[in-house]
């Protein structure tokens, strides 16, 4: 370096580690002892990098790390675990308290506070959430602006096996529940489905349809059947209906329902269900026939000679033989009216 009258100028370079420890810089010219007293180095130098392992401790209602990037597509911190293997995370949050968090994020632009994204072709997860805690919940939704606190979207079709919905429950216990409805959380409960699959409703449930139907086999091709007919049990093999042919029918069992509200006997699958939707109570639509006289509302309606079609009663039918009552009249002719199911 070039020293005038006695002064000089230079810069650090080669210092190693500058960790925030107290530094001193002393001078030695030569083969001369260092001069006395060293001087105190009041500024530490700009780090431009943490060194590995390094440890920021202090106790501020402030942040400790501020980190700002103005860029439209930048990113405020970015972290990586670059092993392959192993149980690694990007990034860890911890909090200590029963009302912290381990990690707080927040948009105030109207866009998404936290995104989670997998792009491993093998499967995995965008976000995950567990709880150690019986009272706890790997996941907590809520929306202080009555909006919705959580919310799940997927276009992927179910697959075979309805192996992808927007929402798909696990539960490991035979004797839990996949989904709690509640006042608050461990409040009152109103509805529950079970393991099993059993869902207890304290309002009851409400359907667009309007009857209970059984899924039952026919005689001969279920395409030989529509909507409407009015349905009798097979003489010849079990669990099987056909259509009514003669009055009075005491084998009647109900009609070929065109929406139930409620489908038993029917398996949980997306094939073609073999037989028929019987409604057996309930209202539906149902081929009726005038031929014993006009029908009018609140007639009792028997199965008549037309095959598949309801008739008036009339005076005392015999005991077996009521299908259900008329909630339309029928002046002539045949037609399909709509019927209150209730066998007799």
């Amino acid at each position: 370096m070039s020293v005038d009258n006695g002064l000089f100028s230079d810069y650090f370079k080669g210092c190693g580690e500058i960790d925030g420890k107290q530094l001193y810089l002393g001078i030695q010219v030569e083969d001369d002892p260092e001069m006395t007293p060293r001087r105190y180095v009041d500024n530490m130098p700009y780090a431009w990098s943490l060194r590995p392992g390094a440890v920021i401790s202090h106790t501020t209602s402030n942040a400790i790390v501020h980190i700002e990037n103005w860029h439209e597509s930048g990113r405020g911190l970015r972290a990586y675990a670059m092993a392959t293997s192993g149980t690694n995370w990007g990034v860890v949050g911890a909090s200590r308290s029963s009302e912290g968090y381990g990690g707080y994020f927040f948009n105030n632009g109207n866009g998404t506070a936290l995104y989670g994204e997998s792009t491993a072709s093998g499967g995995g997860d965008g976000v995950k959430g567990e709880s150690n805690s019986v009272t706890g919940r790997g996941l907590y939704g809520r929306n202080y602006a009555n909006g919705v606190a959580i919310a799940g979207y997927s276009d992927s079709p179910p697959g075979t096996g309805h192996y992808y919905p927007t929402l798909y429950l696990v539960q490991a216990e035979a004797t839990g529940d996949f989904v709690v409805g509640a006042s608050s959380y461990l409040g009152t409960r109103y509805w529950r489905v079970d393991r099993t699959g059993r869902g207890y409703f304290n309002g009851g449930t409400q359907a667009s349809g309007a009857d209970f139907a059984e899924q039952i086999g026919v005689e001969g091709e279920a395409s030989d059947y529509v909507p409407g007919d009015v349905l009798v049990i097979s003489a010849s093999t079990d669990r099987t209906v056909e259509l009514s042919t003669e009055p009075f029918a005491t084998a009647v069992i109900g009609v070929y329902s065109t929406q139930p509200a409620v489908l038993a006997g029917a398996p949980d699958t997306d094939d073609p269900l073999a037989g028929i939707p019987v409604a057996i109570t309930g209202i539906a639509p149902c081929k009726a026939s005038a031929e014993n006289g006009p029908i009018q509302r609140g007639d009792l309606l028997v199965t008549s000679s037309t095959p598949g079609h309801a008739m008036r009663a009339g005076d005392n039918p015999p005991p077996g033989t009521v299908l259900g009552k008329a909630m339309q009249p029928l002046e002539s002719g045949t037609g399909t009216i709509s019927v209150l199911v209730t066998l007799q």
